[in-house]
């Protein structure tokens, strides 16, 4: 009898696996495609006052160090704080959108590299955004859009900052999903609009609601500057 009820148990497992699991998608996957040259963004430039933000962005704070995109932020006294901020000139779809950053560290700080629509804004969906005075939380969040929001906290006990990681999402024609390094942290099942696309935004806020304000501390560097490091930003296409 006991190969009988192995056989049983087993027919029930694979029904239950049948129930439960994620649908299939019977497609494909195009090839990676690299934003790696300034030619793949637009360069933000002006003061950015949401959320009570502190910074001024401007092209002097973007630039590539070889293959790493370089995002400077300092402060440059008077209440004037300069950083950047690059979204990508192109809209992508579904598929998978990886950063391999180093985010800095410092409190008042919030560097992140995630996606949205832009216009309009909505949706967005952030592989990672790190508070500079919590260095062993990511946070992974995807925004709807009616900015109803589903979060993940990564927490990381020898801290996220100021080395490099993998924080990538999934978009899925019907729910995204989220890791670090390779490893799964999230799923968000969703209905979105047709039409809608990505853009891939890299930026490092200073001051604001979430943060909070930069003290003396925060730049306290060898050059009283804090960078965040991307190293590789990839999509690679999924075709339903």
């Amino acid at each position: 009898m006991r190969p009988l009820r192995l056989l049983i148990a087993a027919l029930a497992t694979g029904l239950l696996f049948t129930l439960t699991a994620n649908p299939a998608h019977a497609s494909g996957w195009g090839a990676p495609q690299s934003l790696n040259s300034l030619s793949s963004w637009n360069v933000v430039s002006g003061r950015w006052t949401a959320n009570n933000e502190l910074e001024t962005y401007t092209p002097n704070c973007v630039w590539y160090d070889g293959s790493t995109l370089m995002i400077k932020t300092y402060n440059a006294g008077g209440g004037v704080y300069y950083s950047g901020r690059v979204e990508s000139k192109a809209l992508y779809g579904y598929g998978t959108y990886s950063f391999t950053a180093s985010m800095p560290s410092g409190n008042g700080l919030l560097p992140a590299v995630w996606g949205a629509y832009l216009n309009p804004w909505l949706p967005e969906m952030d592989a990672a955004e790190i508070i500079g005075s919590q260095p062993n939380t990511a946070y992974q969040t995807y925004h709807d859009p009616s900015n109803n929001q589903t979060q993940w906290a990564v927490n990381n006990f020898s801290g996220w900052t100021n080395a490099f990681h993998t924080y990538s999402f999934t978009w899925w024609p019907d729910h995204i999903d989220f890791s670090v390094d390779g490893a799964f942290t999230g799923t968000k099942w969703y209905t979105i609009a047709s039409g809608v696309g990505m853009h891939f935004i890299i930026d490092t806020a200073v001051g604001g609601d979430w943060p909070g304000n930069p003290d003396s501390s925060t730049w306290a560097t060898g050059d009283g500057a804090r960078y965040l490091k991307v190293s590789a930003v990839t999509y690679t296409p999924y075709i339903p």
